[in-house]
């Protein structure tokens, strides 16, 4: 389909295709197969800027709920809502991400990971375990009653359930400054999960212990830890020269601010992977709305508790598109984090970008960068 034509192909779409090699949006035809991976690019001879624009799906590796529908709700029809919601607004890849929680409800979790159906139009590629681990002075929106100290043999059983069939743990956050944060770090890379820092206020050698440890990552940088500081850069300024660390941002123009966004992307690009923190309230009205067992008030632009602290965001990605090209980041950067980077981190082989012999994930939209639908395997799952 396009804009003002009208273009139909089961295995094909039309517009102004980024092209991953190039990094250029260009006037094309993809084609793809019955398996959904993409066959053949052919260029259109026309210079029209009247084409829909074409990009890889959004992965978000962060984000706790939409429409009404939060992640601890462990139900099938909850992270189904959850997962066409995202798909509204672009995203073909999402790990669905905890609070802080008592066992029972990590439990239910899990549960609901092992009984969720697999098919190649989800957009649920896995889970995100934010705490419970976690510095309590830097908690943030998470449950101080389900804060506790590091328990390895807690994690053991947790993940003794899982199995290959099962949505996979693939992230958790930990708070590198707790005793025996070290000797979990290294236990869960050891099992392939990454590891990311946050809810902490870790000083620069915890940090670099963490990093030692295998931690690879930093959730939603800045916010929830200790500040910059000109003579004691804490995790904060080690996260933007450690070059193996990848780099969250939450790009709704209240976590961060716009200036702040522009300069991590000035030093550290190739390293951040963009997400929205999303929480149930996303395309909500107004008003009182879940967070785990939290309820939070929400107006038209943030989330957050009866004192004011944030409590994740109601970003979408196709809106974080749109804000950082307003704020002059190039397109090049965005794609490359909101599509190749998580794929890149999460060995999502032959996801995040527009070639041949890749996945047709893709998100259509218009010449305002406003979705109007978005292809997983190549079918609409909007």
């Amino acid at each position: 389909m396009t804009l003002g034509n009208t273009f139909h192909n089961e295995y094909a779409i039309e517009g102004r295709v980024y092209l991953s090699p190039t990094g250029n949006l260009e006037p094309a035809r993809l084609e793809w197969n019955a398996l959904g991976k993409i066959e053949r690019i052919v260029r259109l001879d026309t210079r029209s800027n009247d084409l829909p624009v074409i990009l890889p799906g959004f992965i978000d590796e962060h984000v706790h709920g939409a429409q009404g529908h939060d992640v601890m709700e462990a139900t099938i029809e909850s992270w189904d809502a959850i997962g066409q919601g995202l798909a509204r607004h672009g995203v073909t890849g999402f790990l669905a991400t905890t609070i802080s929680a008592l066992t029972p409800e990590i439990h239910k979790v899990m549960e609901c990971a092992r009984n969720y159906p697999r098919h190649p139009q989800s957009n649920l590629v896995g889970l995100h375990w934010e705490g419970p681990y976690i510095d309590p002075a830097f908690k943030g929106a998470q449950p101080l009653e389900a804060i506790r100290p590091v328990d390895i043999s807690e994690i053991e059983k947790l993940l003794g359930e899982c199995h290959e069939d099962m949505v996979p743990v693939r992230l958790m956050t930990v708070a590198p400054n707790l005793p025996l944060s070290g000797p979990l770090i290294r236990w869960l890379r050891a099992r392939g999960i990454h590891v990311n820092l946050g809810h902490t206020g870790a000083r620069r050698d915890e940090t670099l212990e963490a990093v030692k440890d295998g931690a690879d990552g930093i959730t939603h940088l800045f916010n929830g830890m200790a500040g910059l500081h000109h003579r004691h850069p804490r995790m904060v300024g080690t996260a933007l020269t450690e070059e193996s660390l990848w780099l969250e941002l939450i790009t709704d123009g209240i976590h961060i601010h716009p200036e702040v966004i522009r300069l991590v992307f000035h030093v550290a690009a190739p390293r951040v992977i963009l997400v929205t923190d999303g929480i149930s309230a996303t395309d909500c009205a107004p008003g009182q709305h879940k967070l785990g067992k939290w309820l939070v008030s929400v107006d038209e632009h943030s989330a957050r508790l009866e004192d004011g602290t944030l409590a994740g965001s109601i970003l979408s990605a196709d809106q974080s598109v749109r804000n950082l090209l307003q704020w002059g980041i190039p397109l090049r950067q965005i794609v490359h984090s909101w599509c190749e980077s998580p794929a890149k981190r999460f060995g999502l082989m032959e996801y995040g970008r527009i070639e041949r012999g890749y996945f047709a994930d893709l998100v259509e939209l218009d010449p305002e960068y406003r979705v109007l639908r978005t292809l997983k395997h190549g079918k609409s799952i909007t």
